[in-house]
């Protein structure tokens, strides 16, 4: 075991506990997304942001924490419509704090996708959670969690078959298809220990099977999306806020590409 995965290891084992326990409830679950949130939406405005425009990234960071905080606490009602007066502010500052006109779309860019692929996309655990229960929100977490892991290192493996050299060149397909095995038996696990023992609200098991395949495509993607703009901005990782993983969008890019997928299949019954 390298050093870079014995610190992946140690670093997880000390978060998931906590990050699971405020699934405990919903006011804790408001205040573990908006923290990753606040993190996240950091990263990502600090990396577009050149060195003259970084005071205007805490007035957009703080924008996105609002946004999720009070769509949590609205119990996720009007969520568009939240999100198109952030839009609105976010960007009405972008133009107001920039002196430079050649600075003003960047920026505008920035924030918008700060907005909607940070905030917008992660506050989907909001819905799924009043709708379809603690259970199945935890599940979205925990299933992305084991993809990860079984991706990470049945790829590091075995992975031969490439399937983005341009952008993420250690994705494989053998490294999917280790992931959806692996998703796809701790699903099988969590339905029987959540599901019957607990009696707790979990997907049926051929939707499970769907589930799993889903995070399959969509964590990988998202796990390439975020490459792309790395390479974009020319840095290895979002950040450093957890050891041997990078930053937390790092660390959250694929759940923010399965979790609204996930909530609109449980929204018309797929799941």
């Amino acid at each position: 075991m390298t050093v870079e995965t014995k610190t992946r290891f140690v670093t997880a084992l000390v978060v998931a506990p906590f990050v699971v326990l405020c699934f405990v409830s919903y006011k804790s679950l408001i205040g573990l997304v908006a923290a990753v949130v606040l993190l996240a939406s950091y990263e990502l405005l600090n990396l577009a942001s050149q060195e003259k425009e970084k005071g205007f990234v805490k007035y957009a960071v703080a924008i996105c924490v609002g946004f999720v905080v009070v769509y949590g606490i609205t119990g996720a009602q009007n969520g568009l419509l939240l999100l198109s007066l952030a839009f609105v502010l976010t960007n009405v500052l972008a133009v107001l704090t920039q002196k430079n006109v050649e600075t003003v779309w960047p920026m505008v860019v920035a924030t918008s996708v700060s907005l909607v692929y940070v905030a917008g996309c992660l506050s989907f655990f909001f819905p799924i959670y009043l709708e379809f229960g603690a259970a199945n929100a935890l599940l979205n977490l925990t299933a992305v969690w084991l993809y990860d892991t079984g991706a990470y290192f049945v790829g590091m493996k075995w992975g031969r078959i490439k399937i983005s050299k341009k952008f993420s060149p250690n994705k494989s397909l053998e490294g999917m298809i280790g992931g959806f095995l692996s998703t796809l038996a701790f699903s099988f696990l969590y339905k029987i220990v959540f599901g019957f023992v607990f009696k707790a609200n979990v997907m049926p098991f051929t939707s499970l099977v769907i589930f799993s395949a889903v995070i399959t495509v969509l964590d990988t993607f998202g796990d390439v999306f975020e490459s792309a703009l790395k390479r974009y901005f020319k840095v290895k990782d979002s950040g450093s806020v957890l050891p041997g993983h990078g930053g937390m969008l790092d660390r959250i890019d694929g759940l923010l590409f399965v979790t609204p997928v996930t909530y609109f299949l449980l929204s018309i019954g797929v799941l």
